[in-house]
């Protein structure tokens, strides 16, 4: 029996389930399709934008464990022509439910599997919440709410844009994690910086962040996903050292 919420089902639930089968051409012996199955599974979500809906609740979630994820086969987004996985509502609970099991009951990835086949067959019952699914609040800024709350100009959150340095996350709003990040850029354009220059750093910290990903690559291979993202936040957080020791060792030669 699945912890938590998770439970075979009794005959009460046996109606809405019912419900379920018929919307989704499912016949009484199984449900079709994965688990939620009520819940959209149009592919909508970048990474990004599912980072953004959960990391609020699993701080430690990262892109590199939704990779993971996908390639354990426990939520497999689908993919764009260019190869970048997009996720539905329905994928954002599954990653919602793995990353539960994992917190509060400290089940292993395999057992974990064996809960969501048995979730994609309708065997087992897993109540959804309403959030699960709610984008539409403060996870996203317009380019007007964003330039108010970092102290800055909608035509200032256009340049940076156009610059490449953020970008929307879904149709006319950005992902709030940039927020620090316009705020950053908004104090060293204060300070006398361009936008030119903000472009060059920025790519230079992608490029850190790409490196550090690399080298965690082989301890990810071998399944010891902590220990990988460690190493990156490691290396991650030297390259920022390396860098501020550089630009203040040098100021005033």
């Amino acid at each position: 029996m699945i912890g938590g919420a998770a439970r075979r089902l009794d005959a009460r639930e046996e109606p809405a389930l019912e419900r379920v089968r018929e919307r989704t051409g499912a016949d009484r012996g199984t449900l079709t399709g994965r688990w939620p199955h009520a819940l959209s599974h149009e592919p909508i979500l970048r990474v990004s934008d599912v980072l953004a809906l959960i990391q609020g609740e699993f701080p430690a979630l990262s892109a590199s464990k939704l990779r993971y994820y996908d390639a354990q086969g426990l939520v497999s987004p689908q993919r764009t022509d260019s190869g970048y996985r997009q996720y539905s509502a329905a994928d954002v609970e599954r990653v919602r439910f793995v990353l539960r099991q994992q917190r509060d009951h400290y089940r292993p990835l395999t057992v974990i599997a064996e809960h969501l086949e048995a979730l994609d067959n309708g065997t087992m019952h897993e109540r959804v919440s309403p959030q699960a699914v709610d984008g539409e609040d403060d996870d996203y800024l317009t380019a007007t709410q964003l330039a108010a709350r970092a102290g800055t100009t909608d035509e200032a959150i256009r340049e940076l844009e156009a610059a490449g340095i953020i970008a929307q996350s879904v149709p006319g709003a950005f992902d709030r994690a940039v927020l620090d990040l316009v705020v950053a850029c908004g104090a060293y354009v204060a300070a006398g910086g361009d936008v030119r220059s903000l472009r060059s750093l920025c790519l230079a910290a992608r490029r850190e962040a790409d490196r550090a990903d690399a080298v965690a690559a082989p301890v990810r291979g071998r399944g010891a996903v902590g220990e990988a993202e460690e190493s990156a936040r490691a290396l991650g957080e030297t390259a920022i050292a390396v860098f501020g020791a550089c630009v203040r060792g040098s100021l005033g030669r």
